[in-house]
């Protein structure tokens, strides 16, 4: 299947109960701000604040580098200080959790015509043009460059498992960047919540509520996307003989009958509906001793999200009252931050919440 505008509104509207609404350059999906606001941190669609270059969160709020490694990327985090937190964005742009969002899938072949669709939309359109969202749909493209879609309908679908889900997730440089992660951390239940974006986590500041599962057992899950070819195998096997994880996932929307011999399958049937086809026996390909130290590190890779609830100035402040000193190194906030329990930083963030700044 070959995801194009009209395949998109279906997938959209059967599998979630999205409402379509007419624009005027054709069909689009209303969403909330803050399901808007992940949607575009994973598929790159653009906010239509510019014609030229509609802002996107994708690659914004990136943490690491690699897994079981504390070098931070220039995201949420800029050497020691926090930066591109969706609380700091939602200050610089207002427009983010202002109002619903619409996200238009638009196809076109040439950035030109895509310019003169979207001129087209800001000129006819009653509504602010940074209510919509630009679902780009490339048919020069093998794909129509729709993997990053596949992405989000994955973590949309294996979230409601009782996984904390993300796209893109960091490895290692040798075994590249996985298209999807899932990741169930029992010692997180009931404690952070789970069912959840990672992103999101950063966002409960700004109003996102959601429920606890309780898990009896880690389990982490990894996956990857293609549109244009069937051919996963290599590169799952890649991540699966790191010892990692405790299953692969093929996601492909045309691969409808099984996945490869050892894996899962997330595909799109006839129907438009998402299928989650599993295979009865899974082979486990656990190094445990590896997917502990994996485990611990994602335990700490979750505090900085949560951390990310917190202006840098009351980031500064939370330090100071717990170390007694200023911070110096990127390697003090990381001390810091992995020393920290999931009640310690939930705490704090409900203190901030309730009384506007650190005690």
């Amino acid at each position: 299947m070959e995801i194009n505008a009209k395949k998109f509104i279906s997938i959209m509207e059967v599998n979630f109960g999205h409402k379509v609404i007419d624009t005027p350059i054709g069909e689009g999906i209303v969403l909330d701000p803050f399901l808007a606001f992940i949607y575009s941190s994973i598929t790159g669609a653009g906010y239509l604040d510019n014609p030229l270059y509609p802002f996107t969160v994708k690659g914004l709020t990136k943490l690491f580098y690699n897994a079981m490694d504390y070098k931070f990327v220039t995201g949420l985090f800029d050497n020691t200080t926090l930066k591109n937190t969706p609380c700091q964005l939602a200050k610089a742009k207002e427009y983010l959790f202002s109002s619903k969002k619409i996200i238009i899938p638009v196809e076109f072949s040439t950035e030109l015509e895509l310019q003169s669709k979207l001129k087209k939309l800001i000129k006819a359109s009653a509504d602010p043009a940074t209510n919509y969202i630009i679902q780009r749909i490339e048919i020069s493209k093998k794909g129509n460059g729709m993997e990053p879609f596949m992405e989000y309908l994955t973590c949309e679908i294996v979230k409601e498992e009782g996984f904390i889900v993300e796209n893109q997730i960091p490895l290692t440089h040798s075994t590249g960047s996985p298209d999807f992660g899932g990741y169930r951390l029992k010692d997180a239940t009931l404690i952070i919540p789970n069912k959840i974006h990672l992103l999101e986590l950063s966002l409960l500041r700004l109003g996102v509520e959601k429920g606890f599962k309780k898990e009896d057992r880690d389990w982490l899950l990894v996956g990857e996307a293609k549109t244009s070819t069937n051919e996963v195998k290599k590169q799952l096997d890649k991540y699966l003989k790191t010892g990692l994880f405790n299953e692969g996932l093929e996601i492909n929307p045309s691969k409808l009958k099984s996945a490869s011999s050892y894996t899962n399958l997330l595909t799109i049937g006839d129907d438009y509906r998402i299928k989650v086809i599993r295979k009865e026996e899974n082979r486990d390909y656990v190094d445990p001793e590896k997917q502990c130290q994996y485990i611990e590190w994602l335990r700490n890779y979750v505090k900085y999200y949560l951390l990310a609830n917190l202006t840098n100035d009351e980031f500064i402040a939370y330090y100071l009252k717990i170390t007694k000193h200023p911070i110096s190194s990127q390697e003090d906030v990381i001390s810091f931050v992995n020393k920290l329990s999931y009640k310690e930083i939930i705490d704090t963030i409900k203190g901030v919440i309730k009384n506007g700044t650190i005690k």
